[in-house]
């Protein structure tokens, strides 16, 4: 298995200016009851449609700040472990980079395709390998690359509430997407693991103001039989002032469904394209196929983001997000050098934290 596979499929564990009055510090509380329960501005600003003012040929920046914790175990025999892949590694990695998007016209009227092109350099790599410190200035910081840190250059397709447009067609060969230039996560939505996402949640349809609360779910084909469901739930808690305009704070809760997806199938289908052996090879043959599996699992994942969207030009000024991941693959494969089958697990955790801030936007 090559290292490029490993960093691919480990990256798997890997989605206002207000117009009305100012805020007051008044809060509401239940009554009969000593703790407050909903903490909402007395004087909040008219509701409003808010949404993202997405023009072909526009162009917005961010500087991007990254802070990853990976944990991960490995435990296998034969060559699969050869490939320079450690069996215990605790990693902290710190970076920020620059993302440029480019806006444009999608697929669809009221669609845009926004190209997100960005690389983190100049990472701080700090931790152990397999009991080993390792700094910066070492080779054995590659695995940083295992949580989607190689350079980034993907298109996403939105809407003017930021809704995603996925295609829903099943995915007929996961490699390509796997091996496709979509940065860490390729065809797997795992949110808060792969930095190169739009900047800002999905927007409400209707007119919202602080304290309403909506609700997105979206269906993503995945590579097993089941869809990965995302659910995004959305509140506007507040208003403040940011860069002399005033914004709206919005929370913002994240629910993926767990992933499971074995590749076995897949490879089985690659080996018996062009026919399958006969005679003494068929009976080693069949025990091979009936041995193989390259089973991929994420748990259930959430996260939590905060947005200071300025309603006024349409943008996410500021955008923070927090998120867990914990994936494991399991593989039994043929040994490249003595044919015998080879079993492997790797147990990932990726904690991560990204802060993106607008440096450059199109004129309002």
């Amino acid at each position: 298995m090559s290292k490029r596979l490993f960093s691919v499929i480990a990256a798997l564990a890997l989605v206002v200016a207000a117009c009305g009055g100012a805020v007051s510090d008044e809060t509401t509380t239940t009554e009969g009851s000593d703790d407050p329960v909903t903490t909402i501005a007395a004087n909040v600003p008219d509701g409003q449609l808010l949404s993202y003012s997405l023009e072909a040929g526009s162009e917005y920046q961010y500087e991007v700040d990254l802070v990853q914790h990976i944990e991960m175990s490995a435990n296998g025999q034969g060559a699969v472990l050869e490939e320079g892949i450690p069996g215990d590694a605790v990693i902290d990695v710190v970076g920020t980079a620059i993302f440029t998007n480019t806006v444009a016209d999608g697929p669809e009227p009221g669609t845009y395709a926004v190209t997100i092109v960005g690389e983190f350099q100049d990472l701080e790599v700090s931790g152990t390998v397999d009991g080993v410190p390792v700094d910066s200035t070492g080779e054995i910081p590659d695995i940083a690359e295992f949580g989607g840190l190689e350079p980034i250059e993907v298109t996403v397709i939105v809407d003017e509430q930021g809704n995603p447009i996925v295609d829903e067609e099943p995915l007929e060969d996961p490699l390509a997407d796997l091996f496709g230039d979509l940065g860490g996560l390729g065809a797997i939505p795992t949110p808060g693991v792969d930095p190169g996402q739009f900047v800002g949640p999905a927007l409400a349809d209707e007119d919202v103001t602080v304290g309403d609360t909506w609700t997105e779910e979206v269906s993503t084909p995945g590579m097993g039989d089941k869809p990965v469901v995302t659910t995004v739930t959305s509140t506007v808690t507040g208003v403040e002032e940011m860069d002399g305009v005033e914004v709206f704070v919005i929370e913002t809760l994240t629910n993926t469904s767990p992933i499971e997806f074995d590749l076995a199938e897949f490879f089985i289908g690659l080996l018996t394209a062009f026919g399958t052996p006969e005679g003494e090879d068929a009976a080693e043959f069949e025990a091979m196929i009936e041995e193989l599996r390259f089973m991929i699992s994420i748990d259930a994942s959430e996260s939590n983001s905060v947005t200071y969207f300025d309603a006024e030009a349409g943008v996410a000024r500021k955008y923070a997000l927090t998120a867990e991941t914990h994936m494991v693959m399991d593989m039994n494969v043929p040994d490249e050098t003595t044919g015998e089958m080879s079993g492997f697990v790797m147990d990932m955790v990726i904690d991560q934290d990204l802060e993106y801030r607008l440096i450059t936007a199109p004129p309002a």
